[in-house]
């Protein structure tokens, strides 16, 4: 049976792939969207469909509309007659709308969007008559914790890495708050670090460990370019080519055995999707992650070797030490006349360098049992499609 469906999010990367699979069944989808960039909601959502299908809207009869509006209004901007109108027609909430800035210097955007905008959302949810709320929040609001999270633990006296960790936990216990006091049906789903399709590589924006990528690649372009025009130099700081190679004697720090959860985007959907269809998912948390994670030294060695680098070590070093392992190496460089200081961009991922716990799927399991579907194995080829996908679109977002 068709629903009708108000989402949020709808034009960021998991919540656009989302609605783009809601209007694929038949479900009427409500997209509330802001003004951005000189488009206003219903053009953004139009170009994001758009950039997961060519010609979707063209080629398909779908239904939705556009609420323009943003989180951290009251009503998500919605006007009393709005809702009025809505009020008892919407079957269900999705709320993907997020902020994944790490930095402190956003904290106070952080807190707006992804504390104050569930608020908004959930009192929204109620004032519609809505009963199932889904809400998408991230298996890192396990923050510094050891060993295995479980999908029961909501709660939890560890540290976090950053202010985006910090206010998704305290928006899922909001969520949990306000779903008890308005009696939804509520599903919490937890991904990891979201990159391309399995098959193309295929992404809408590049953050997260596409950053991290970024960096090495840029780092290539301009070593190679400092070759072409003063090899002498390059080649005292022992930088040079080795036939299409590029060789860098440069150090990075991590911890052995440690890993990166990343899970790709159809793989996500997917398992959400089927998750939210079995009545068994109501007052559930998920996990959407990988079960065997590759080690962060093997994925970003595999990484920097299909971009064709080579001579990067990644060695081990306690954390502690990790900013000022990387301050030398840009000393060290600077000293030859070259300016790598831009690699200590990377330092608000340092952490995730250094570990994270197993995330634990066993309600996953339960939930769907046989018709569960564990994501590829992370291996080189796959690597390869995220970061050739990456590189063919310059790094640059698709999204509107």
């Amino acid at each position: 049976m068709c629903k009708t469906i108000l989402l949020t999010g709808g034009t960021g990367f998991l919540g656009g792939y989302l609605g783009y699979e809601f209007l694929k069944r038949g479900d009427r989808v409500i997209y509330l969207a802001r003004d951005q960039r000189g488009r206003n909601g219903g053009e953004r959502v139009e170009a994001l469909l758009d950039a997961i299908e060519p010609d979707f809207l063209k080629n398909t009869n779908c239904s939705y509309e556009i609420w323009s509006g943003d989180v951290t209004q009251p009503n998500i901007g919605q006007s009393d007659e709005t809702i009025a109108k809505w009020l008892g027609k919407v079957d269900e909430v999705w709320h993907c709308a997020a902020v994944l800035l790490f930095r402190d210097t956003y904290e106070t955007i952080t807190e707006s969007i992804n504390i104050n905008g569930t608020v908004n959302v959930l009192n929204i949810t109620n004032k519609l008559g809505a009963k199932r709320y889904h809400h998408v929040s991230t298996a890192y609001v396990s923050g510094k914790a050891p060993g295995k999270v479980f999908e029961g633990n909501e709660t939890h006296d560890y540290d976090f890495r950053n202010p985006y960790e910090r206010t998704k936990y305290d928006a899922e216990q909001i969520v949990k708050k306000k779903s008890e006091q308005y009696g939804l049906d509520t599903t919490v789903y937890r991904p990891s670090v979201i990159v391309g399709d399995t098959e193309t590589g295929k992404t809408l924006s590049f953050t997260g460990f596409y950053n991290i990528a970024k960096i090495f690649n840029l780092i290539r372009k301009l070593m190679v370019r400092g070759i072409k025009q003063n090899p002498d130099k390059m080649k005292k700081a022992g930088i040079y080519m080795d036939g299409e190679k590029l060789v860098l004697p440069l150090r990075f720090p991590c911890k052995r055995g440690g890993t990166v959860n990343i899970v790709p985007i159809d793989y996500v959907v997917d398992t959400i999707i089927k998750l939210a269809n079995t009545p068994k998912s109501i007052g559930q948390v998920y996990h959407i992650t990988h079960p065997n994670p590759p080690e962060v030294p093997v994925l970003m060695s595999g990484g920097t070797v299909l971009m064709k680098m080579e001579g990067i070590s990644f060695e081990e070093c306690p954390y502690h030490n990790a900013l000022a392992l990387m301050r030398e190496e840009v000393e060290k460089y600077a000293s030859f006349g070259l300016n790598i200081s831009f690699c200590l961009e990377i330092r608000e991922y340092i952490h995730y360098f250094y570990g994270e716990p197993y995330f634990d799927l066993s309600n996953v399991y339960d939930t769907l049992g046989d018709s569960f579907v564990a994501p590829p194995i992370v291996t080189n080829e796959v690597v390869e499609k995220i970061l050739t996908f990456a590189a063919e679109k310059q790094w640059k977002s698709m999204i509107p």
